[in-house]
């Protein structure tokens, strides 16, 4: 699995080309799946994290909300992170 800083680094971007209203079709689900291996990241079960996983909704809002607590714990590298 790729990096999380790579995958966040990635994810931000398209955050941005999302906001902006240049990204495709393809892009979208491109970037969609990026955040969702980022995410998988932080699933406890080493399982959940392989990409293309299915995460069960309980086990998506907590690596969601780790996640979360990642960026916060984390701001400065975020912060560094999206101004790229």
């Amino acid at each position: 699995m790729p990096e999380l800083v790579t995958l966040l680094a990635i994810y931000y971007a398209c955050a941005v080309d999302a906001a902006e209203g240049t990204l495709t079709q393809t892009q979208r689900f491109a970037c969609n799946e990026t955040y969702q291996q980022a995410k998988r990241h932080f699933a406890e079960d080493e399982a959940l994290r392989q990409p293309g996983s299915y995460l069960p909704p309980r086990e998506n809002t907590q690596a969601y909300l780790r996640l979360k607590a990642w960026e916060i714990e984390n701001a400065e590298l975020v912060a560094d992170l999206k101004s790229r």
